[in-house]
């Protein structure tokens, strides 16, 4: 059997998320050149969260609309919540930083535990 090492193929192509992101900035840009962008409320750098900690609030943000369900209805934003745990844990562990991951996945329960009453 031969084996060949090629180099990984590097596409020139933008992802969905990169055009996505491309076109919100174009936007930005031609409304604050129009006038249309009120400066004050833009974000300011002090103000930028990491995005470990919006999947954090976003867990946080589904248990919280679940509670508000019959409990035959929180089924489908439990199992968001679950997708983005695992996101924001696997994110955390290809890192490094795995005692960051255990910490925050414990939390996470607790605050399952309190806002939904769940083990």
């Amino acid at each position: 059997m031969m084996v060949t090492n090629y180099p990984p193929r590097k596409s020139n192509a933008m992802s969905v998320f990169d055009l996505i992101a491309e076109n919100q900035i174009q936007d930005y840009n031609r409304r604050k050149a129009n006038g249309e962008v009120n400066e004050s409320q833009t974000i300011k750098p002090e103000e930028k969260t990491s995005f470990e900690s919006h999947l954090f609030k976003s867990i946080v943000g589904c248990y919280e609309k679940a509670a508000e369900k019959p409990v035959g209805e929180r089924q489908s934003l439990e199992e968001r919540a679950e997708n983005l745990r695992m996101q924001l844990l696997i994110g955390l562990e290809q890192k490094g930083m795995r005692i960051t991951a255990q910490s925050m996945s414990k939390e996470l329960m607790a605050k399952r535990q309190a806002i939904l009453g769940c083990e």
